[in-house]
């Protein structure tokens, strides 16, 4: 308002368009994580008395991914790793919120499933739309991580990876 009382009305709507454009890649840049537990994939953090899975740290952002938040949620994924004692094996993110990848999510999932790997932790990948897949099977990274390791659901991805950690304690005891 006072931009147009000030510098007339195509200026002062102007410098409004700007300002909400930077004020939404601001609240982009820093998306909202959730690490869903047990009871119906409820935020720990929200809902405390939800339990985490064993073995398995579960990242759900509330944002697509692209340039201007990649590095806030490899960070967060991070620190999260660094407070959780023993490390999980395995770190499954629901990517059902990201309708499509750009070329820095791309390259921010290659670097943290090479990070993750080096640390002997798996990345799996839940509500994988198509449009993503195509964009990680071009990339190469579907056959870095494994078709395997890609889900239809979070639902999906926890059944196979606690059927994997009951075969592995399995092959321990004999």
């Amino acid at each position: 308002m006072l931009g147009v009382l000030t510098l007339g009305v195509l200026a002062g709507l102007l410098i409004t368009v700007a300002l909400s454009l930077l004020i939404l890649v601001y609240q982009a840049s820093r998306p909202s994580v959730a690490v869903p537990g047990k009871q119906a994939y409820g935020d720990i953090e929200q809902y405390p008395k939800n339990e985490a899975i064993p073995g398995l740290l579960m990242i759900r952002p509330d944002v697509q991914f692209f340039f201007a938040n990649n590095t806030t949620f490899r960070n967060r994924v991070r620190n999260l790793l660094s407070t959780i004692e023993p490390s999980p094996r395995a770190v499954l993110i629901d990517l059902e919120a990201s309708a499509r990848l750009d070329i820095d999510s791309i390259e921010m999932l290659t670097d943290l499933q090479t990070e993750l790997k080096a640390k002997g932790i798996e990345l799996l990948l839940a509500n994988v739309r198509a449009p993503v897949r195509d964009v990680l099977q071009r990339s190469g990274l579907i056959e870095r991580i494994g078709k395997q390791h890609i889900y239809l659901s979070d639902e999906e991805g926890v059944r196979a990876f606690q059927d994997g950690s009951r075969r592995e304690s399995n092959r321990e005891e004999i």
